[in-house]
């Protein structure tokens, strides 16, 4: 398993698509991606959490490093990435792709592990070489978006990349007016407090 994780990333580094093609061809299962989905996410709270907590210039409040408690955190960072899966997925068969929610949900999933390797390369550069951290962050936004705009077109069997990448602003633009609504509706403000408390 690890190795095949290895080798994942390695071709998800030089050629996202073929990662993603290769991801699709051994899809696991939705019972098995929503394991993942759950795996992830609290890997991807510890590694946040460590990552910050190891910042001299960003103490950690009572609260943690993310605002949120952990646990919120976490829940939101796991709706948000189903949003995204889901979104992705009904925008991309708007324009006439073919991908389903399941599959979107492991390269979404795929995605945060990518972003999770991200994050812990920014870790060691803030400590070692903080200019460079700020570089290779931008760097990897820019890299992460190209991944899952690849990963869309694989999903939807698009041509061009140019669509996929609409799909992903559409997809991007619900799921902010639902990330608002979950938000407003839950009580939390943006600073991850509680309102009328």
């Amino acid at each position: 398993m690890w190795g095949y994780l290895t080798d994942l990333l390695r071709l998800s580094l030089r050629a996202p698509a073929e990662a993603a093609a290769r991801l699709l061809r051994g899809f696991p299962g939705s019972t098995a991606t929503w394991q993942a989905l759950v795996l992830v996410t609290c890997v991807s709270v510890v590694v946040t959490a460590l990552i910050q907590g190891a910042m001299p210039v960003m103490p950690m409040d009572a609260e943690g490093a993310f605002g949120l408690s952990p646990f919120g955190y976490a829940g939101l960072l796991g709706a948000s990435l189903v949003l995204l899966a889901g979104g992705v997925t009904a925008t991309g068969r708007l324009l006439g792709g073919v991908g389903s929610f399941g599959p979107a949900l492991a390269l979404v999933v795929w995605l945060e592990v990518l972003a999770m390797a991200l994050r812990l390369v920014q870790g060691v550069l803030i400590l070692v070489l903080p200019p460079l951290a700020g570089l290779v962050g931008l760097a990897g936004l820019v890299w992460l978006f190209w991944c899952l705009a690849r990963f869309v077109q694989v999903l939807h069997g698009f041509r061009s990349v140019g669509r996929a990448t609409v799909a992903l602003f559409l997809a991007f633009i619900a799921i902010g007016t639902a990330l608002a609504l979950l938000l407003a509706l839950t009580g939390l403000t943006a600073q991850g407090g509680l309102t009328n408390v």
